[in-house]
């Protein structure tokens, strides 16, 4: 808030489901089993994780996360970069549908910019331009969870010799330009929409556009969440969470009863960190104490010497 209290309407990261199993071992699953403890009143939206989420099989944990009503939003490692996937003509790039006659130094944009072939503000340029061949959604997913999406000309994104309806917008649109095939064009050309199945990019699908500012804003935020309740959680002087030095039994179900009360009480201290900086009816937030420090500070020197020091020999 502007005076410096939390904003009592946005609670703090929170713990509220985890799930016990060896390091990497099934990561996917393991995230399934502790979404599902979630409690069913809560609202679903975006979920992210690191790049080990999105290396699953889709029905080891993406297919059941969207079931679940959750929107993935991944990042990617440099082996799923540029085309990934396709359906009825339509590129997978990252994580969205695109025109297939997208220019290639678009659909390479963030492998060149991993291999250090563009810099920055150039692949920054890039994402912004493929907007324009992004398959638009025509409606929301069915109960099944079909989405159908609009061909990137038909939505008045760009212009296509293939529809030419869609020509003569103006300069401002990008004109496509179709690599002749002898098998004809793909039925998203032929079709204004395409039905596209969950099953289809599973694996790397997401709805918002990669690297964009959505993307960023909404990506970055809830893994600077994540690794910020871990870091707060291993505090060494509070619940030593990765110390298993804590949990001194043997056994995965008295381990998971220990980890709970450790989690509830980083939870706990941190509700109580939040309620204490709420200023309410008018009053200041309330501030930790000021530490004290052990070194002088800069008035206590004069050009004489130390201010306490001159006092000593005078009284001597």
């Amino acid at each position: 808030m502007p005076d410096g209290s939390a904003n009592p309407d946005v609670v703090p990261a929170l713990v509220i489901a985890f799930s016990v199993e060896k390091p990497s071992h099934r990561p996917g699953q393991v995230a399934v089993e502790a979404l599902q403890q979630i409690d069913d009143s809560l609202p679903r939206g975006y979920l992210a994780g690191d790049r080990a989420y999105n290396d699953q099989k889709p029905e080891n944990f993406q297919l059941p996360i969207r079931a679940m009503g959750y929107e993935p939003v991944y990042d990617y490692a440099k082996d799923q970069l540029g085309v990934q996937a396709g359906f009825a003509g339509a590129q997978l790039v990252e994580g969205n549908w695109y025109c297939p006659s997208m220019p290639k130094a678009l659909k390479n944009a963030t492998k060149d910019l991993v291999d250090e072939k563009i810099d920055k503000q150039t692949w920054i340029d890039r994402i912004r331009a493929r907007a324009a061949y992004l398959f638009m959604p025509k409606q929301r997913p069915d109960a099944e969870g079909h989405r159908r999406v609009m061909c990137p000309a038909e939505a008045g994104r760009t212009q296509c010799p293939l529809k030419k309806h869609t020509l003569g917008r103006g300069i401002h649109l990008p004109l496509v330009d179709p690599a002749p095939s002898p098998a004809g064009s793909p039925p998203c050309c032929k079709q204004r929409t395409i039905t596209v199945p969950p099953e289809s990019g599973a694996d790397q699908w997401q709805p918002l556009q990669y690297g964009s500012e959505a993307w960023q804003r909404v990506y970055f935020r809830l893994r600077n969440s994540v690794e910020g309740i871990n870091g707060y959680a291993k505090d060494r002087l509070y619940e030593r969470l990765e110390d298993a030095g804590t949990r001194r039994i043997r056994g995965i179900a008295a381990q998971t009863l220990l980890l709970a009360f450790q989690l509830a009480h980083a939870n706990r201290r941190k509700l109580t960190a939040w309620a204490n900086s709420i200023a309410l009816h008018g009053d200041r937030p309330h501030r930790r104490p000021t530490r004290r420090r052990k070194t002088r500070p800069l008035g206590t020197w004069t050009p004489q010497g130390l201010r306490h020091r001159a006092g000593k020999d005078r009284a001597r």
